[in-house]
């Protein structure tokens, strides 16, 4: 799982640090994402009182201890570098999206400054100043907020760090058997369905790979190609495939042959997928290669791999998913036969 993000509110004592991280967590949280609060002090704090079980546990050695309640989990971690504090922080918050620390000016870190009218700035020079929250507050550069903006400030964040960076991954594995030649280069409009499809999610996307058995095939379009990492499973294995191999955290994974796909359902998906393991279409059966996959999927994926179960929808049990549903399936037609392929010809026609 990656590690969230950590940004620093910070500014002089009284300046609204504290306002702002609740108006922030309350903003983030209403959009659907996941947010740690942190408190930064540069003081020595005896956190762990004396001759409590885990102040015990530290004096005799051990690296960190921690304090599991009925509703919380409290750490208590020895270390004075600060690489090794925000290390821990990542880790211990490795499920959140993001990491709001009040507090914390070490330059370089990302970091929101709160300022009073009329004060000067802590963090002026600061290579990781990215906003300035005060009322008339101005500096050359940096992006200045009115302290009653937390949803400006909010919409910086959520597009700076949040926004999940996608990938795409066109699936053109299958055999064509019924239609007899490869439906991904069949003609639609002047250009191969392939490219038709690629075309609709390259907008969408920093980067587009072809999954298929048979690359040679695809040379013409000067896309990455790759093969299935664990072959053996049809499908799954081309998402097992396409997550593996992808830079990015989320994937959209959308078949070769559905070109009647529209950039409305593309941004659909992407739209809801934040979070949530599958995001996936529904009409009366699910759409699985018209849908948006978490690299969080890749343990359930070996999983089915391992035991030769290669049934998509036998991944949804252990995961999170995200179900849109659809009132019509059209959309999804894909080009299995000659008869598909004619109605597909007669619908983009019109």
């Amino acid at each position: 799982m990656n590690k969230p993000s950590i940004i620093h509110i910070v500014g002089k004592k009284g300046s609204g640090k504290t306002d702002l991280m609740v108006g922030l967590i309350v903003s983030l949280s209403a959009k659907g994402y996941k947010i740690a609060a942190v408190r930064h002090s540069p003081h020595e704090h005896e956190v762990d009182k004396e001759g409590t079980d885990t102040d015990r546990f530290k004096k005799s050695g051990a690296k960190g201890a921690a304090l599991v309640t009925a509703s919380e989990t409290n750490l208590f971690i020895s270390t004075k570098d600060w690489d090794e504090k925000v290390s821990v922080l990542e880790d211990a918050f490795c499920g959140v999206d993001l990491v709001l620390m009040e507090g914390g000016v070490k330059n370089g870190e990302y970091k929101i400054e709160v300022v009073k009218e009329g004060e000067d700035l802590l963090c002026m020079d600061d290579e990781g100043l990215m906003a300035v929250v005060g009322d008339n507050s101005t500096c050359d550069g940096i992006t200045c907020f009115s302290t009653g903006d937390i949803e400006g400030i909010s919409d910086l964040i959520e597009g700076s760090f949040l926004v999940p960076i996608l990938s795409a991954a066109v699936m053109a594995g299958g055999k064509s058997k019924r239609l007899g030649q490869n439906k991904a280069l069949v003609r639609i409009n002047g250009c191969t369905v392939v490219e038709s499809v690629l075309n609709m999610v390259s907008p969408y996307v920093q980067k587009v790979m072809i999954i298929t058995n048979t690359p040679e095939e695809y040379g013409f379009l000067d896309i990455e190609t790759a093969k299935d990492v664990r072959p053996g499973c049809g499908p799954l294995s081309g998402i097992h495939s396409a997550l593996s191999l992808a830079s990015s955290e989320y994937v959209l994974v959308v078949s070769c042959d559905i070109p009647l796909l529209g950039s409305k359902q593309v941004e659909l998906l992407l739209s809801e997928c934040r979070g949530h393991d599958i995001t996936i279409f529904k009409h009366k059966n699910f759409e699985p290669l018209c849908a948006v996959y978490r690299q969080s999927c890749i343990p359930a994926l070996n999983d089915l791999i391992d035991h030769n179960e290669c049934r998509i929808i036998d991944l949804f049990p252990t995961l999170d998913v995200k179900v849109i549903r659809v009132d019509d399936a059209e959309i999804f037609r894909s080009i299995n036969t000659k008869e598909d392929y004619k109605h597909i010809l007669d619908k983009l026609s019109k």
